[in-house]
C-alpha cells in the first residue's frame, strides 16, 4: 500500500517542483517569442489559433501556476514568514489568474467613440462564420463563433435540426488573405473604393453604385441624386 502510494506522491511533485517550475517558465518564453515570428510572418489569427489559443499553451501555464502554488507549500513560506519570496510568487499566482479571466470570461475589440459623444457597442475581434437557411418561406440566421487562419487545420463541421429535418454544415475550404480588386467590365458598375485602418493594418472595402453599406458604426451611400 505504501509503494502504491509512493508513485503518485513522486509523480506530483516532479511534475510541480522547482525544476518544472524553470522548465515551464522556459517554454513559455519560447513560445512567446516563437508567436512573434508567427504573427509577423502569417498574422494574428495564425498567432493566437497555434499558440495563444491553443490547448497546449493554456495546459503549460496551468502547470506553471499549480507548480507556484505548490512550492509555496513546499518550503512553509507562510509559517517562516519568506514574505519576500511569498510576495513574489503571490504576484505571479495573481497575473496567471487575471489571465485565464480575460481569457475565459473577458471581450476583445475597438470602441469608436467620437469626441463629446457616448456609445454602448464595439467593434469585436472575434470572427463568426455566418448563413442563413431557408425553410417553408422562413429563414433562419446562424452565426458560429470561429478562429480560422493561414496555419493549421480549418476544419469545421455542425449539425442542426430544423423541425423534423437535420442538417449539415462543413466548410470545405478557406481562402487566407483573400483580396478584392477592381476589374475594368462592359457590363460593371462604378464602385468606390474605401481604405481604413484596422486592427491588422489596412482593411479595403468596396461599395457599388446604388448600394448601402455598413462599415463599422458608419453608414455608407452610394446613390445618384
Amino acid at each position: 500500500m505504501i509503494n502504491n502510494f509512493q508513485k503518485p506522491k513522486r509523480l506530483f511533485f516532479s511534475l510541480f517542483n522547482t525544476k518544472a517550475a524553470g522548465l515551464y517558465l522556459i517554454l513559455f518564453a519560447a513560445a512567446i517569442g516563437i508567436a512573434t515570428f508567427v504573427e509577423n510572418d502569417f498574422g494574428t489569427s495564425a498567432a493566437q489559433k497555434v499558440i495563444f489559443k491553443s490547448w497546449w499553451f493554456e495546459l503549460l501555464l496551468f502547470l506553471f501556476g499549480i507548480s507556484i502554488l505548490v512550492n509555496i507549500f513546499k518550503f512553509r513560506m507562510i509559517p517562516q514568514r519568506k514574505w519576500p519570496i511569498l510576495l513574489f510568487h503571490t504576484s505571479i499566482l495573481i497575473i496567471l489568474i487575471g489571465a485565464g479571466v480575460t481569457r475565459y470570461f473577458g471581450f476583445e475589440g475597438v470602441m469608436h467613440i467620437r469626441e463629446n459623444n457616448a456609445s454602448n457597442s464595439f467593434l469585436s475581434s472575434n470572427s463568426f462564420l455566418k448563413f442563413n437557411v431557408s425553410k417553408g418561406g422562413q429563414t433562419y440566421d446562424f452565426e458560429e463563433p470561429v478562429l480560422f487562419a493561414s496555419l493549421g487545420s480549418n476544419e469545421w463541421h455542425e449539425s442542426y435540426l430544423l423541425g423534423e429535418d437535420l442538417i449539415e454544415i462543413k466548410v470545405t475550404g478557406f481562402i487566407p488573405n483573400p483580396k478584392q480588386r477592381l476589374v475594368e467590365s462592359i457590363n460593371g458598375k462604378p464602385t468606390l473604393q474605401l481604405v481604413i485602418a484596422g486592427l491588422n493594418g489596412r482593411e479595403e472595402y468596396f461599395i457599388h453604385q446604388g448600394q448601402t453599406k455598413r462599415i463599422r458604426n458608419l453608414v455608407f451611400n452610394f446613390k445618384e441624386t
